[in-house]
Order: structure tokens, then C-alpha cells, then sequence
């Protein structure tokens, strides 16, 4: 049997990087700081509650008999874990679980197309730079033009590299934003338990946005 543990997740502060500034000033403006900080905060108790789910996981399956997939990250091996470990370090809840499964024997596994990330990226890169009001409306017109089908071919990819690297009597755990739509492309025979967390408003306005 195979199995998937699959969490479709709101991105912390820490995972954005370089758009991490522009978003929580938007995020600001649009709810009101105090929305926003309180949305901040139970998106932090969201992922202690993953961590704990995950840890009740490992007293059933050890850590390698797990394989981990993890939404933008196109590598695995030794840069896939220098990637981990330097977002990790800068306060991701999501990373330190990945580093701390992968130190445990956890396997990483490539689960993201390198070109259909750079070509999403470029879009977000120039809507985050825009600062006009028309820059921002052409910016974001262009990006919504091809947003879906972009995030198709992910999907499509994702669940392809889930499939044919998840084995026999493992356990796949999967970390995917909740726009995306992965679980109906995944092969038959592989049991699927979500855990569903980030229930609160703004989180539920930013998936359906397709924002974070």
C-alpha cells in the first residue's frame, strides 16, 4: 500500500523571500494591520498543528519509509537540503519540519518543474515591482492571462513525479498551496489523508485569489 499525507498550505513569511516586503504591505493595506497580524499568527498555530500531525506520523512510519514533496521546490539531493536549510534558518515553520523529516532519513524528492517556476516567478516578479497603477493593472492582466494554465502543468507534473517516485509501503508527505489541484491526478492505489488547516478568512481569501 502506498500513502500520501497530503496538506495544502498557506506560505508563512519566511517561505516568500524576496516578495516577503511587497505581500505583508499589501496584506496590510487590504485588511488592516490588525487583521492581517492576527491572520499572521494563526497561520503560525496552523503549522504547529501540522508539526505535531507529522510527528504523531513518525511513531507509526519511520522516517525512511517517508518521501517529502514540497510546493516550489524543483531539486532534490544535496541542493534541494541547502535550500531547506537556509529557509529553515530564516523562520519557516514549513522548511524546519522538511529539515528536521530529512535529518530523521526522510527522502526529498524533486517535485516541481524548474522552467514552469521561473516562468510563474517572472510574472509575480514584475506585478511585485510594478508602481504605477497602470504598471500594476498591465502586470497583473498579463500574469491572470496565464496563471491557470501554468498552474496546470504544475499539477500535472507534481502528481506525475508523486506517482512514479512514492513506493510500496511508504508514506508521501506533501506540502502544496491550497489553490493547487493535485489529488485527482495521483494513481488509485495510493491512500490519501488531508490535513486541513489555515481556516481562517484571509486565508481562505488569499487561496481563492491565487496569492500565496
Amino acid at each position: 500500500m502506498r500513502k500520501l499525507l497530503y496538506i495544502p498550505v498557506i506560505h508563512d513569511q519566511a517561505d516568500m523571500g524576496s516578495l516577503e516586503t511587497r505581500l505583508s504591505m499589501e496584506g496590510e493595506k487590504k485588511y488592516g494591520q490588525a487583521a492581517w497580524q492576527n491572520h499572521l499568527a494563526q497561520v503560525q498555530t496552523s503549522w504547529n498543528r501540522i508539526e505535531n500531525e507529522i510527528k504523531q506520523q513518525l511513531n507509526s512510519t519511520p522516517a525512511n519509509k517517508m518521501r517529502i514533496y514540497q510546493d516550489g521546490l524543483p531539486k532534490a539531493g544535496e541542493i534541494g537540503l541547502k535550500i531547506i536549510k537556509e529557509i529553515a534558518k530564516r523562520g519557516s515553520k514549513n522548511y524546519q519540519i522538511l529539515d528536521e523529516l530529512s535529518r530523521q532519513g526522510a527522502q526529498l524528492e524533486e517535485a516541481e518543474s524548474k522552467e514552469l517556476l521561473l516562468q510563474e516567478y517572472e510574472y509575480l516578479s514584475i506585478l511585485s515591482k510594478a508602481t504605477t497603477l497602470t504598471e500594476q493593472l498591465h502586470a497583473y492582466i498579463e500574469f491572470q492571462e496565464v496563471a491557470q494554465e501554468l498552474l496546470n502543468k504544475r499539477d500535472a507534473y507534481i502528481a506525475n513525479r508523486i506517482n512514479i517516485t512514492l513506493k510500496k509501503d511508504e508514506l508521501g508527505i506533501a506540502f502544496f498551496g491550497g489553490k493547487h489541484y493535485i489529488i485527482n491526478r495521483l494513481d488509485k492505489d495510493i491512500t490519501i489523508n488531508t490535513i486541513q488547516e489555515f481556516k481562517d478568512k484571509i486565508s481562505a481569501d488569499l487561496i481563492n485569489q491565487h496569492s500565496l
